[in-house]
């Protein structure tokens, strides 16, 4: 009781010095304003492929060594789909113009088009006479008959440079490397092994860490601007050749720079949809100019600090972060609607009392249960932390700085408005006694029973719907059809062999021994620097390849498959389908030109023979498609059925990074949820004081997350990166209506003694605020239905769906739980 009094004593001191000192606040909030708008500028988006991946996930640090082992890049795709036939005189000519445009754009290293390949059947012959024959389709006398048949059957060509049809076209765009960049990057994993290390140095160590982070992050940034360019640029080559037939954008590159205008069009959308709808429901809600502009002001403003203080400290927003300015406007003006509704009570019963007074009174009465119900918000965003993905970790950080601004300048702001900027008080009188909240109440009566029994059998539906969730398996689902993103990837998985990248290294076996082997192609007088006779490159080991690269060609998720296999399969085909000699190997490797001798072999085998590399697609669109169960039915495949050992093969690619941060998010959504509802319930204990009423408060809430994880499920909506985040946002934000609903009906039962009578006033005054911010929310969550972006589409209606429940719950389950077990003690005995 003491330290209830003492909790008291300090909100009225506090209320009591705003409110004789509002001038000053205002000073200080302009200095705190003012120096934010300086760091405006400084706010910046971050599209990177960084931002999107597992940064301490070591196969990340093994695909980047792949790469630069095999010398691979980034790339555009653009699919062209001609007016003429692909193989006319006329689209040959328009291919070629298309091409030397496109390796004029700054930032592209080559480009492979179908122009490019030799014709290995067109006509057929020997492999000798093949290396002083070689001709492409540009060159005079191509049979393009013949050239047509190759690229329709080539394992080498088609759906890579051209659908099996032979109707569309695709030409990679290969794009410079960054050594920098790449430079930074190794640099940052010698000072993590270093760090890792017994000679590892706080003071040296962790100082080069954070300078080569730095360096990184600034990379980074230069990287995307110039890929923003690039792909800019790439467009207005397209725009030159659309009167010469259909043609698409595809590739990650084009992806991460659409996503971040997806960020940018939502920045500032949202944020204005939101302000209108806000127009709207405070209008109708309060019908006076001051009630209207006062959150909306007041939240513009903490808006606008939270951002130049996100710039000031170097907080970037990615596309999980995308949607934080219209989150901290629905929450500032959620805070300002509870002050506003509860200054009309008291007005209402202290009518006689002076702006100040009241203003002080208001402050005083909602400091506590405002600043728990901020609490809480803080936590759901702060249990964000477990994820290991660095950008569902960002906005966790960045929407608790910005909650806090929030709760902060709300207490401020709303004194200063009331104080300095309106006149003296007007007629504020409302009738209590009517409203939509006095309906629930009156329900929650009558049919208490039918409430409990209806919230038994949603969880129940609920929890088998959560035992039917997934994590987000198809990367094309991320965008609307409409989108030139889906457009594209569903046109290179259905026509051009797939879209994610996934390969599989194969090691030569620990016990072989290069001693052991046969120098073939020194007997035969072959001397090559650049090869040595390694473990793979002979008929026996080739043939075993040839068979797991023929089983993941085999698998329906899988599109274009790559290796030394397919070289191996054309060179058979040269010998009408008779098996390869060792001679013949050797002819490969030694006679062919160097620039196939690098597509066939260099990209695929390394310089020791010891090592390859098998290259595939994943077929985005594919029905049913589940990116973790593929990579361990491949996985266990490689052992059990082509006897590889664990530690000889590994799979890599674009395909294993999204696999291994989708599965991240489904562990750090229970570890999410689970931290925040044991905090909120410990928060309870401290708030409520009473062990079963914090039973009691936690049960609706739980109703609330339960309903949208199970809908989810239910209805084959998986986890994605927004989406995971839903649950612990919602319930930190619905639980506010628990806080405010029992905070108040405590109040009513220690003047009353009655719980049905103090349901029926809570109801009636703290009930109005709860179900006008909860509107508010919800109305403002649904602007969010209209992204291209479709997990924003999903996390707006997700927590709108959940707010609907919280506040369901909080005025229908949670008064009948209190009137069933009456946790407040016995009621009062009055007489007649």
């Amino acid at each position: 009781m003491q330290s209830k009094n003492k909790v008291t004593t300090m909100s009225k001191s506090l209320s009591k010095f705003i409110t004789t000192n509002p001038k000053s606040f205002l000073f200080i909030f302009v200095v705190a304003l003012i120096f934010s708008l300086f760091n405006l500028d400084n706010f910046k988006l971050d599209a990177s492929s960084d931002s999107l991946v597992l940064e301490s996930d070591d196969d990340l640090k093994y695909y980047r060594e792949v790469n630069s082992d095999y010398s691979s890049s980034d790339f555009l795709i653009v699919i062209f789909d001609p007016q003429e036939d692909l193989f006319s005189k006329k689209t040959v000519v328009q291919v070629r113009e298309m091409v030397t445009v496109f390796e004029n754009i700054n930032g592209v290293e080559s480009v492979l088009s179908y122009l490019d390949a030799p014709l290995l059947f067109s006509p057929k012959m020997s492999m000798s006479e093949l290396v002083d024959n070689l001709r492409t389709i540009e060159d005079e006398g191509a049979d393009k008959d013949l050239a047509r048949m190759e690229f329709k059957n080539s394992p080498l060509y088609t759906e890579l440079l051209t659908d099996k049809e032979t109707n569309y076209t695709a030409m990679q765009l290969i794009l410079a490397n960054n050594p920098e960049y790449d430079a930074a990057i190794n640099k940052r994993y010698e000072i993590l092994d270093l760090i890792n290390s017994d000679q590892y140095s706080p003071d040296v160590h962790d100082l080069a860490l954070e300078a080569v982070n730095e360096d990184i992050k600034l990379l980074n940034a230069q990287a995307s601007i110039e890929r923003d360019t690039l792909i800019e640029d790439t467009r207005q080559a397209m725009n030159e050749f659309r009167n010469s037939g259909d043609i698409y954008l595809g590739g990650t590159a084009m992806i991460a720079s659409d996503m971040i205008s997806f960020i940018k069009s939502d920045l500032q959308y949202f944020a204005l949809g939101v302000l209108v709808m806000f127009v709207v429901t405070l209008s109708i809600i309060f019908k006076k100019l001051r009630w209207v502009t006062m959150p909306l002001v007041s939240s513009a403003l903490i808006a606008l600090f939270v951002i130049g203080f996100l710039g000031w400290m170097d907080w970037r927003v990615t596309v999980v972060s995308s949607n934080f300015i219209s989150l901290l406007l629905i929450i500032s003006i959620s805070l300002t609607i509870h002050l506003i509704v509860r200054y009309q009570e008291l007005y209402e019963i202290n009518a006689s009392a002076t702006r100040q007074e009241l203003v002080a009174m208001t402050i005083t009465q909602m400091l506590k249960p405002c600043f728990y119900t901020a609490l809480t918000t803080i936590i759901a965003f702060a249990s964000l932390g477990v994820s290991e993905i660095k950008p569902v970790m960002d906005f966790g950080k960045m929407m608790v700085a910005g909650i806090f601004f929030a709760f902060l300048f709300s207490f401020i702001l709303f004194p200063i408005f009331m104080l300095l900027f309106t006149s003296e008080k007007g007629k504020e009188s409302r009738d209590f006694s009517r409203g939509v909240t006095v309906i629930f109440s009156s329900l929650t009566e009558k049919l208490g029973n039918y409430i409990t029994l209806i919230a038994i059998v949603l969880f129940s539906i609920s929890l088998y719907g959560i035992n039917q969730l997934t994590v987000e398996n198809r990367f094309i689902d991320y965008f609307k059809p409409s989108t030139e993103i889906y457009k594209g990837m569903d046109l290179l998985d259905t026509r051009l062999g797939g879209t994610a990248p996934l390969d599989i290294v194969i090691n030569a076996p620990s016990d072989w021994n290069i001693q052991e082997e046969d120098n073939f192609d020194d007997d035969f007088g072959f001397e090559d620097d650049e090869f040595q006779n390694g473990y793979w490159w002979n008929t026996i080991s080739l043939d075993r390849l040839e068979a797991i690269h023929d089983y993941i060609d085999s698998l329906p998720e899988i599109g274009k498959v790559l290796s030394v296999a397919s070289g191996i399969k054309v060179a058979r085909e040269l010998k009408d389908g008779e098996p390869l000699s060792e001679l013949d190997l050797a002819l490969v490797k030694n006679m062919l030109p160097e620039d196939i001798k690098e597509n066939l072999l260099s990209s695929y085998i390394s310089q020791d023979e010891n090592q390859v590399r098998i290259s595939a697609r994943v077929i985005e669109s594919a029905e049913g498609l589940n990116r973790n169960e593929l990579l361990e039915e491949i996985s266990t495949n490689l052992e059990n059925e082509y006897g590889l050992t664990k530690d000889q093969f590994r799979l890599t690619g674009l395909a294993v990074l999204y696999n291994n941060m989708l599965q991240s998010l489904f562990d750090s959504q229970i570890g999410t949820i689970v931290i925040v509802f044991t905090i909120i319930f410990l928060m309870f204990l401290i708030l409520f004081r009473s062990f079963y009423l914090s039973i009691i408060g936690i049960i609706p809430n739980l109703l609330a997350a339960s309903v949208v994880l199970g809908t989810m499920g239910l209805f084959g909506i998986p986890l994605d990166i927004m989406t995971i985040t839903v649950a612990a946002i919602s319930v930190g934000m619905a639980v506010d209506n628990t806080i405010h609903y029992i905070h108040r009906f405590k109040k009513e039962f220690a003047n009353s003694g009655n719980y049905k009578n103090s349901m029926h006033n809570s109801h009636r005054t703290i009930g109005r605020a709860m179900f006008y911010t909860s509107l508010t929310i919800i109305l403002g969550f649904l602007v969010f239905a209209t992204s291209n972006f479709n997990p924003s589409v999903y996390f707006g209606f997700f927590v709108s769906l959940a707010m609907v429940m919280a506040l369901l719950g909080a005025l229908t389950l949670l008064p009948q739980l209190i009137l069933y077990f009456k946790p407040l003690g016995k009621e009062k005995i009055t007489g007649d």
